[in-house]
């Protein structure tokens, strides 16, 4: 249904047009009466593939599969229960600041080539006040929610961990687990904040928040592929010295060599490339094979990168990553792609004798 009549459709709309509708249909899906019907149409072999062999435990929350919707996916909160229905574990939602924020000016997202982009959107949401409305609406679902928070781009760097703990404690009850994003490439200055002080500063903020609600919830912290691996020991440092339960690794690249292969024209074109693209999938395979080296099962590594199967999960995975997050994919492949991948993990795991998935992780690193 979706390869014969959606996709001629969207793939005739500009970048953010096309997402922005296979969002909304997915959300206008789950208001009408027939979803049940539709849902298991459109889903890989007209259902939700699972199995306790892909459950996993990630710092206490227990997902029946690895699979999470990558943040800047839905940054509004529509369509959770369809994301989750179509075979994905969890959706992370997000970035969300404490106030309304536009982004960038349009066109702001940009297919280089089928299932590469380039974005930046830059923080556009709707603000912790009316996001907070709308996500409420999904509390009684199945699916767990995991919020990405941020700063407005006026927010100076010296407020940015007040403004973060803002966010956090108002958005606190609603998520499942959170991801502080320090490493977006679409907000001038923003990655400054990986750096060990301001990233301490954001993270003892948002820690206290927690603790003075008397339960943590799993928390994470996004970074760039871009950086050196110097700079990753850091931000390990970081998230062990405060007992966060892990890293997201990693956000869109700003590599201009890779942006070039499309072009010479997106050389300096802002923004950060992501998807099918063998040197991006490459880097942030390497950043999750070095910090599993490092802080071994100590964290908790949520992969992200070029995830668009499940040879290229299965390579996450083995290079040390507990869950994957997957975004760009997820449009170009359509709603059979998380059953595809559940699937396929599940025939290599009986293949090679394996009973859980966690068996697999950081073989490749080791």
């Amino acid at each position: 249904m979706y390869d014969k009549f959606i996709l001629p459709i969207i793939d005739k709309l500009d970048a953010e047009t096309e997402h922005l509708a296979i969002r909304e249909l997915l959300f206008l899906l789950e208001q009408s009466p027939e979803y049940e019907k539709i849902i298991r149409k459109i889903a890989y072999r007209n259902k939700r593939v699972t199995d306790k062999k892909l459950h996993i435990n990630m710092g206490g929350l227990r997902l029946d599969n690895p699979l999470i919707v990558g943040a800047g996916w839905d940054k509004v909160g529509h369509g959770l229960k369809a994301c989750y229905d179509l075979g994905f574990a969890a959706v992370e939602v997000g970035t969300i600041t404490k106030y309304f924020q536009y982004g960038n000016s349009q066109p702001r997202d940009f297919i280089l080539k089928k299932g590469v982009r380039l974005n930046r959107y830059g923080f556009t949401n709707s603000g912790m006040e009316e996001f907070s409305k709308v996500i409420e609406s999904y509390q009684k679902i199945a699916a767990p929610i995991g919020i990405n928070i941020g700063k407005n781009k006026d927010v100076p760097d010296e407020k940015a961990a007040d403004a973060h703990a803002d966010v956090l404690e108002h958005l606190y009850n609603l998520g499942d687990y959170f991801t502080i994003n320090v490493s977006s490439p679409n907000t001038v200055g923003l990655r400054k904040l990986q750096e060990k002080e301001p990233l301490t500063k954001i993270v003892k903020s948002v820690t206290k928040v927690m603790s003075n609600k008397g339960k943590a919830k799993p928390l994470f912290v996004k970074i760039a592929p871009d950086l050196t691996f110097e700079a990753v020991n850091d931000v390990i440092e970081v998230v062990l010295e405060n007992k966060l339960t892990g890293i997201v690794a990693t956000n869109t690249t700003l590599n201009s060599d890779i942006k070039a292969k499309y072009g010479e024209r997106w050389r300096d074109e802002m923004g950060g490339v992501s998807g099918d693209d063998n040197d991006y999938r490459k880097m942030s395979t390497e950043i999750i094979k070095h910090i599993y080296k490092k802080a071994g099962r100590e964290l908790i590594i949520i992969g992200s990168g070029g995830i668009k199967d499940t040879s290229t999960a299965l390579e996450k995975i083995k290079a040390g990553a507990t869950a994957l997050q997957i975004y760009t994919a997820f449009d170009e492949e359509g709603p059979t792609l998380p059953g595809k991948i559940n699937e396929g993990l599940l025939k290599y795991m009986e293949k090679e004798g394996l009973n859980n998935i966690s068996e697999l992780v950081g073989i490749n690193a080791k």
